[in-house]
């Protein structure tokens, strides 16, 4: 094998789709760093080059890289050594090459090599460690900040933490290494449910769960606990939206009020996790003032207030991606929904499946709406209020988005995966927007010249909100003209 051939062997173990996503998230944390090494100095320019290089480095090695290892376990289990070798000096010399690329931008010294080690074995722990730990990680930011303010750890510029972060970084590189070997004896198949890792979840295309959304191997993979307790009381003639529920499948399925109870439960217990670690994290090491409580409490709130917000756009995502698939399956399932007794026609009937459809996420933006409500009153006193406005504008302008999309897909208009992107790349931009623009404006620190842009925001959200007004009723349109909702779309 040669230098060549190592550097083109991860474009064979990796879907098109994800290759491209992992890189262009590389390059534009790799873009970020040198512009911020060019107009911060000192520590400052330090910290924030790590930490955008550190963003793309993890994503890359999370989401890209780590997926070597599923062809390596199918290689070793066919008796292929060649390949396998190939594959991990292919990673060793990507290792390599990541370590040594931030020495190029200015400000970077060869003390904070273990800082990008840490980064890059860090992101591929992430990929191998179980699904429910991978989770409960990736809700946890806000404890590390509380833990680092606490016990006055050193900042990533510091060179006592590049000292610190390689030899966390060795100890953790030895249980990667050992949960890797041990990944390779036992193949990639033999681990399903919560206790599979991330990389798994790759085999299935750039999306993994994403991609097979509507599979029934999916419910297999849960445990016991977690299997959904369908509800078919009353379904029938009689309650002909439940029965379109029931059809729908999906979230869209009557659970009955176990099932429901365990997933409010469960939810309640990753947002509180959290929280209750924060807590218990102050009242051991803090002092009891009102700095220590003021900052759990703005930690929390944002926590809080950035699930609600980001919620929007998932709930919007998991909607059309389990739509979608329905109506895009080439088969007689559709065409046989029109023969359910009781649904109707015409006019009605139309009714009744949009008023099905959309009932669900608008039920679960309201929620989101309502987890909002609270936090707002409680930042009112501080003057806040502006900011949580800009926040609210938010579900608002999702639950249109998700109105939308959704009339348009049942209506026979189905719109094209390029407008599908540019809506929600515009919802992003506005989401951001309405989370930094009054933090930068009204923070701590604030930044006079933001404000003019400040009444730039509800504008936007009002345009935004104008035009799926505008998609709503093309897609209603296309509805009303369609002969019948389950044919010919």
């Amino acid at each position: 094998m040669n230098l060549w051939q190592l550097l083109r062997t991860p474009r064979y173990w990796t879907h098109a789709s994800l290759r491209w996503i992992a890189v262009i998230v590389f390059l534009l944390g790799t873009a970020a760093a040198t512009g911020w090494s060019l107009y911060a100095t000192g520590d400052k320019a330090v910290k924030g080059v790590l930490l955008f290089y550190g963003v793309g480095l993890v994503y890359l090695w999370s989401f890209f890289f780590s997926a070597g290892l599923l062809p390596a376990a199918d290689a070793r289990q066919l008796r292929l050594p060649g390949i396998e070798r190939q594959i991990h000096a292919s990673l060793l010399l990507y290792g390599v090459l990541s370590l040594l690329l931030p020495m190029l931008i200015p400000g970077i010294t060869i003390e904070s090599v273990g800082v990008v080690l840490l980064f890059l074995v860090g992101g591929v722990a992430f990929a191998l460690m179980p699904r429910y730990l991978a989770v409960l990680l990736a809700m946890t930011p806000s404890l590390l900040v509380v833990a680092w303010r606490r016990f006055d750890l050193p900042g990533i510029a510091d060179p006592r933490f590049g000292t610190w972060a390689a030899l966390a970084a060795l100890a953790l590189l030895l249980v990667t290494a050992w949960r890797w070997h041990r990944m390779l004896r036992t193949g990639s198949h033999t681990t399903n449910g919560w206790g599979s890792p991330i990389v798994l979840q790759l085999r299935s295309g750039s999306w993994g769960y994403w991609s097979n959304i509507g599979d029934n191997s999916l419910l297999r993979q849960r445990p016991d606990w977690m299997q959904p307790g369908i509800n078919l009381d009353g379904a029938g003639p009689n309650l002909p939206r439940k029965s379109l529920r029931v059809a729908l499948g999906g979230w869209y399925l009557p659970l009955t009020a176990r099932t429901y109870a365990g997933q409010i439960g469960l939810m309640l217990l990753i947002v509180a996790l959290p929280v209750a670690s924060t807590l218990l994290l102050v009242r051991l090491h803090g002092d009891g003032n009102t700095e220590s409580m003021s900052t759990l409490a703005g930690g929390m709130l944002g926590v809080l207030s950035s699930l609600a917000v980001m919620a929007g756009p998932m709930i919007c995502i998991f909607s059309l991606l389990w739509l979608g698939r329905r109506w895009r399956q080439a088969n007689a399932e559709m065409p046989l929904l029109a023969l359910l007794p009781g649904l109707g026609d015409g006019v009605l009937l139309k009714q009744q499946l949009l008023r099905t459809v959309l009932t669900m996420p608008l039920v679960l933006h309201a929620a989101s709406i309502l987890i909002l409500l609270p936090i707002m009153v409680s930042l009112s006193g501080n003057g806040d209020l502006s900011m949580l406005a800009f926040m609210l504008l938010t579900p608002l302008g999702c639950a249109g988005m998700t109105v939308a999309i959704l009339t348009n897909l049942v209506g026979g208009r189905r719109l094209t995966w390029l407008a599908n992107g540019a809506i929600f790349a515009v919802a992003g931009l506005l989401i951001l927007a309405s989370l930094l623009l009054p933090a930068l404006a009204e923070g701590r620190h604030p930044v006079p010249q933001v404000h003019a842009l400040m009444p730039a925001i509800p504008l936007a959200w009002l345009l935004f909100i104008g035009a799926m007004v505008w998609l709503w009723r093309r897609g209603w349109r296309g509805l009303m003209q369609l002969p019948h909702p389950f044919v010919s779309v």
